[in-house]
């Protein structure tokens, strides 16, 4: 069975959004938005190439849109490695 492993980092981004989205639009929209991204993690771990490749981010590394956030993450033997879980609007070179 294909999952996914998020690494500390996007443990902690996965917590700012939950946490942000509660804030801002109260915790019934923090838990449609948490499952949107499980669901497409999930999805992810079973397809990996829906991701678009970023070799220019780390090698392997491969890119997909949720919502408002962008999930990047390798493919390992069991799925995929989730590196972080970040907000189109951010700097990029400033996450890795």
């Amino acid at each position: 069975m294909s999952n996914y492993r998020l690494s500390p980092l996007a443990e902690e981004d996965l917590f700012k959004i939950i946490s942000t989205t509660i804030e801002s639009w109260g915790s019934t929209q923090a838990k449609v938005y948490a499952q949107s991204i499980d669901a497409a993690l999930l999805k992810l771990a079973q397809y990996p190439d829906f991701g678009r490749e970023r070799n220019d981010i780390y090698n392997g590394a491969r890119s997909f849109p949720v919502e408002k956030h962008i999930v990047f993450y390798q493919v390992s033997n069991n799925g995929i490695d989730v590196a972080r879980i970040l907000h189109q609007r951010m700097d990029l070179s400033k996450h890795f």
